[in-house]
C-alpha cells in the first residue's frame, strides 16, 4: 500500500514540483496540498495521512506551531520539515516540535524521497548540510 502524503509549502511552484515528484515514486501517494500551516493541521486531521511535509516558514500558522499541533492531535503522522534555512537552531525548533525530520529545500528530490521513507518506518532523518547540530 502507498504511503499517503500531505505537502505544505506557501510557494505553489515549489510544492507542485514535490507533489509531482513525489507521485512519481510508487510507493507514494499524494492526498493533499496546503500552502499555509492552518490548512495543514485542518488537512491532516481529515485526511490522515502517514507523512506530511511541512515548509518550516509559511503564512498563517508557521509549520513549527502546525507540526506541534499536528504531533498532538495525530500521533501517528510523521513530520517532515522542509526548509531554505540550512540553520541548526531551526532543525532544533522542528525537531523539538515533533518533526521527524528536516531537509533543505536546496537538496535533490531523492533526498526528500529517503527522508520520508525513513520517518515512515519510525526513523529520523537530518541533511548533512546542516552546520553545528547533533541531535541527541
Amino acid at each position: 500500500m502507498a504511503l499517503r502524503i500531505l505537502v505544505a509549502d506557501d510557494h505553489v511552484m515549489l510544492r507542485r514540483s514535490v507533489v509531482q515528484a513525489l507521485q512519481s515514486d510508487a510507493g507514494m501517494q499524494v492526498v493533499g496540498e496546503a500552502g499555509d500551516g492552518v490548512m495543514a493541521v485542518r488537512l491532516t486531521r481529515m485526511l490522515k495521512p502517514d507523512v506530511v511535509i511541512m515548509d518550516v516558514v509559511m503564512p498563517t500558522l508557521n509549520g513549527i506551531d502546525a507540526t506541534r499541533q499536528i504531533v498532538h492531535d495525530c500521533p501517528r503522522v510523521h513530520v517532515v520539515g522542509l526548509s531554505v534555512h540550512a540553520s541548526g537552531a531551526y532543525a532544533k525548533r522542528m525537531l523539538d516540535a515533533g518533526a521527524s525530520a528536516y531537509v533543505l529545500k536546496d537538496g535533490d528530490v531523492d533526498e526528500l524521497v529517503r527522508a520520508v521513507d525513513t520517518v515512515s518506518h519510525g526513523g529520523t532523518y537530518l541533511s548533512r548540510d546542516i552546520p553545528g547540530f547533533h541531535p541527541h
